[in-house]
């Protein structure tokens, strides 16, 4: 094929049903000057395994022509190796980067292209689209919460901003849903590998892009995907344990981008005493909360304020989020975390 405008990068792992998805939806966009790269984070189940991503990809893009589809393996490194091994091949001069739990809409890849001014300085810049969470066949009061709040992104707060050229920064850039110019991905180095856990390396992307290259991050909310990603209480707190558990291995990787993301030195003995001074504080009242927090799952959506949930659940997310950050640094924490997360397990 000739080389094409726009490269689509797609890290996976594991999840072929859901990758199959994303694949089927990008064979019905209205822009098809695309190329797609399925980079996959270790070595692939089987050929002809119903775990085989290379061959849901495949089969999901049959009827398109095979040579705009390419399949890369390795060793598994984490998604941000993943990344860029698709980042290395990629011919286009837009690279659209989304996950492989994503349905894009018909106009997505259109929108993302519409959006960009690649003559705006010397990159353009960074565009964000819409990632509305599936709606699951029983709704809830928890499901309710990730979509309307900020517990994982913050796409209520920019839905409701009228400022189209509003500059979100590096904090609202999520490769669930982003474009960049090829560019501009590949003068700051690509993806940055920090650490294998979840987290923080499309922000880390982002800060570089802002910072070195002087890019806006913009919101385009018409490039929706929707977010096909079911979770349960228990699974948002073991998320915030696991993002605490890696800030110290970020911010050493990323010590600037850490400093402007929180505010502070996370490294510092201060704000580790800090933090333990804040589980040992706390802990009666997560655990608490925590029998509460497990029953949003099975209420209404409207059982509640949304907002005022979202604000009750606070000093539950932070626990989880400090009791991650501590657990190599406070011997103590280790029992509290164990105790909490069998009443975790107990209450689902």
């Amino acid at each position: 094929m000739a080389v094409p405008l726009v490269s689509v990068i797609i890290p996976t792992y594991r999840r072929a049903a859901k990758l199959a998805a994303t694949i089927r939806a990008l064979s019905r966009q209205t822009f098809q000057d695309f190329e797609i790269l399925v980079t996959i984070d270790g070595p692939d189940e089987p050929t002809g395994t119903p775990g085989c991503a290379g061959d849901a990809a495949q089969q999901a893009w049959a009827s398109m022509d095979q040579s705009r589809l390419a399949i890369f393996t390795g060793q598994k490194l984490g998604v941000c190796a993943a990344r860029n091994r698709a980042i290395d091949a990629a011919r286009g001069k837009l690279m659209v980067f989304f996950n492989d739990d994503v349905v894009p809409r018909a106009e997505c890849i259109a929108s993302h292209v519409l959006a960009h001014d690649l003559n705006r300085g010397a990159f353009g810049d960074i565009v964000v689209g819409d990632s509305p969470w599936v709606l699951g066949q029983k709704d809830s009061l928890f499901a309710r919460m990730l979509r309307e709040t900020s517990m994982v992104f913050f796409h209520h707060r920019m839905r409701g901003c009228q400022e189209r050229e509003k500059d979100w920064g590096f904090r609202h850039a999520w490769l669930l849903n982003l474009s960049a110019s090829a560019k501009a991905v590949r003068a700051v180095g690509g993806l940055r590998v920090i650490q294998q856990t979840y987290g923080r390396d499309d922000d880390e992307l982002a800060f570089r892009m802002t910072r070195e290259l002087g890019m806006r991050v913009l919101w385009r909310p018409e490039a929706i995907v929707d977010h096909d990603h079911a979770m349960t209480p228990a699974e948002y707190l073991s998320r915030e344990k696991e993002l605490g558990a890696g800030v110290m291995t970020f911010a050493r990787g990323a010590p600037e981008c850490a400093l402007a993301m929180f505010g502070r030195d996370v490294l510092s003995g201060e704000h580790r005493q800090a933090a333990a001074e804040f589980v040992d504080a706390n802990a009666q009242r997560a655990a608490e909360l925590t029998p509460w927090f497990m029953s949003l799952d099975h209420l209404a959506p409207d059982a509640m304020d949304v907002d005022e949930a979202y604000r009750t659940h606070l000093p539950l997310k932070r626990w989880w989020w400090n009791r991650g950050y501590l657990s190599l640094e406070c011997p103590g924490c280790a029992a509290a975390g164990q105790a909490g997360l069998s009443h975790l397990s107990q209450s689902e």
